[in-house]
């Protein structure tokens, strides 16, 4: 039977890795380009915020200009004469206009635009959370795929070694072809396992250089994982569902961005109610003119200053229909600061359950892969000395590979499930980007 591995591709060490889960976060938090998105977000928000305190100033307006004046005049005292002119004019001036009042609207906009700097900055928080999600899963479904390439290539290994067995006592006379065929498959079929879980690792580790920004000039061993630490302990108690709520709701981003937004509605609707008020401002300024090449010719500065007011009366309802629109869009928000309460409750309800389930279930798994490894080893003693079938071992086998598979994923589950709930909760520490 021709072997699809050699055997220096049996012995060959499998991709292995350092890279640690707290180094690939970091990677993603420095590298990811949807955090250069959403950082300039925040920017856009803060000058749009500066745009707002910049009404409170007063603003001061220079102008002038230098032109060629060409004058055809016909004096009403003189009907019958045309004077016709051509003279040259300087000019310039100095404005200053400085809004007093608003109705306070001028107040209400900078405050609703803080708030919308503070959602953003927010927002771009929970983009970091959403990527550290999809980051811990990307890479713990590595560690799970590097573990069945482990699983598999043992029970390749383990079944080589029987086949070569067989095939002694196949070639003495002391045992059927069908026996040493029968190892041989079973050697195929881990060979499938080993090839599929070796897929699921190159996919993975592709995802994960996605995430972390990595360059495509690099090479893509940097992103390996480590082991998967099986040696853990597992705690025996989660802290209770109203703590964790409680921590949730205080902490996650998503929702504080929502009240922020409330906020910044509910100033934005204050806002609205100035354009009922009357508009005062001071008007200031000086004036330079200068024309020559005419006579007489004349040279003046005027100066200025006063306060105006104006006071919209009647706008044919657009005032109550823009009061009308804000205050809509503040009850949409609030409702949706609603739902997102909600939903969070029910996703930490869920995290903390799926914990729970994921440390009991990896407490099995590990006590059934510890049992079942025994038994295969003394069924394999027991075959070597003719006391147990060959459908027994392979019984055996079949079970171990199944159990350590099994233990395996229930350590990654658990891991999942750990990062999770702290994710759900808003306690995982989510350092912003330089």
């Amino acid at each position: 039977m021709p072997l699809h591995l050699t055997a220096a591709d049996l012995t060959d060490e499998l991709p292995e890795g350092t890279l640690t889960a707290t180094e690939v976060k970091q990677l993603a938090l420095e590298r990811n380009p949807s955090l250069g998105q959403a950082l300039a977000r925040v920017r856009t928000a803060e000058a749009i915020l500066r745009q707002a305190y910049s009404a409170w100033w007063p603003e001061v307006i220079a102008t002038g200009g230098y032109t060629r004046n060409y004058a055809d005049i016909q004096p009403d005292w003189q009907p019958d004469t045309t004077v016709v002119k051509r003279f040259y004019e300087l000019r310039g001036g100095l404005e200053l206009n400085w809004l007093l009042f608003d109705g306070f609207a001028r107040r209400a906009e900078t405050l609703a635009a803080r708030h919308s700097a503070e959602e953003a900055r927010l927002l771009e928080e929970n983009t970091r959370r959403l990527l550290l999600e999809s980051v811990s899963t990307a890479y713990r479904q590595s560690q799970l795929a590097l573990e069945q390439m482990r699983i598999a290539k043992r029970n390749m290994l383990f079944n080589r070694s029987l086949e070569q067995q067989a095939s002694v006592k196949y070639r003495v006379g002391t045992a059927p072809k069908s026996e040493m065929l029968n190892f041989s498959v079973r050697a195929l079929q881990a060979e499938h396992d080993y090839i599929e879980a070796e897929r699921s690792f190159t996919v993975a580790i592709a995802l994960l250089a996605e995430l972390t920004g990595h360059p495509a000039e690099e090479p893509l061993d940097r992103l390996y994982p480590e082991p998967v630490l099986t040696e853990e302990d597992v705690p025996e108690t989660l802290p209770d569902e109203s703590s964790l709520l409680a921590e949730a709701l205080q902490n996650r981003p998503d929702l504080k961005a929502i009240g922020k937004a409330v906020r910044a509605a509910e100033y934005q609707k204050n806002a609205a109610k100035g354009a009922w008020g009357p508009v005062i401002g001071l008007n200031a300024g000086v004036n330079y003119l200068k024309q020559t090449d005419i006579l007489p010719e004349q040279e003046e500065v005027t100066a200025y200053a006063g306060i105006g007011a104006e006071w919209k009366l009647f706008t044919g309802g657009r005032r109550s229909a823009v009061f009308q629109e804000k205050k809509a869009g503040l009850f949409a928000l609030e409702e949706e600061r609603r739902s997102k309460e909600l939903a969070i409750a029910s996703s930490v309800r869920q995290a903390r359950a799926n914990l729970e389930a994921a440390m009991k279930s990896l407490k099995l798994q590990q006590e059934a892969y510890l049992l079942t490894q025994t038994i295969r080893n003394d069924i394999e003693k027991l075959y070597s000395s003719g006391a147990a079938s060959i459908t027994r071992l392979n019984e055996a086998q079949t079970d171990l590979v199944k159990a350590a598979g099994l233990a395996a994923s229930a350590r990654i589950q658990y891991e999942l499930a750990k990062e999770k709930l702290k994710l759900e909760t808003g306690t995982e520490e989510i350092k912003p980007r330089d």
